[in-house]
């Protein structure tokens, strides 16, 4: 059963760095100013289930978008969606921030980062080099994906 909570930003941060939502979402802005506009007090958070953490979202399976010339992953609720990806090398991955909030896509090593995306912003990544590659928004540090690069 999930249960609604309303938590002043700062808590929601840190309850999900903690593993303890899956989701944390925040009232829209109007335009995208690249401000924080629109945070009125508070944000909702949905409870995760008794027992799922972190780790068992890294264990969820893969989306496997192979041979595509273009894969959207949008940016909502303050998560990457899909949040493990695999596709072929020459494939252009687009990341588009659908939060109110700016975000970044950070690779863990230094082979992509971008600027923040501000709302309805666009990343483009074209995958040229094979492996595996974890990511994470650098604003917002529990914000993780994974882009897998094979075939």
């Amino acid at each position: 059963m999930k249960r609604l909570l309303v938590a002043p930003p700062a808590v929601a941060a840190v309850a999900a760095s903690l593993g303890l939502i899956t989701g944390v979402s925040a009232p829209s802005a109007g335009a995208a100013t690249g401000h924080r506009a629109g945070h009125h007090g508070g944000s909702t958070m949905h409870m995760s289930m008794p027992g799922a953490t972190a780790a068992s979202a890294a264990r969820a399976r893969p989306t496997v978008e192979l041979h595509r010339k273009v894969v959207q992953v949008a940016i909502k609720n303050f998560a990457f969606s899909p949040k493990h990806l695999v596709v072929s090398p020459g494939t252009k991955v687009v990341w588009t921030n659908k939060d109110s909030d700016p975000h970044t896509v950070t690779s863990d090593d230094p082979a992509f980062h971008s600027e923040a995306i501000n709302t309805n912003g666009h990343y483009t990544l074209v995958a040229k080099k094979k492996g595996t590659f974890p990511y994470h928004c650098q604003i917002h540090p529990f914000m993780h994906g994974m882009l897998v690069v094979q075939g």
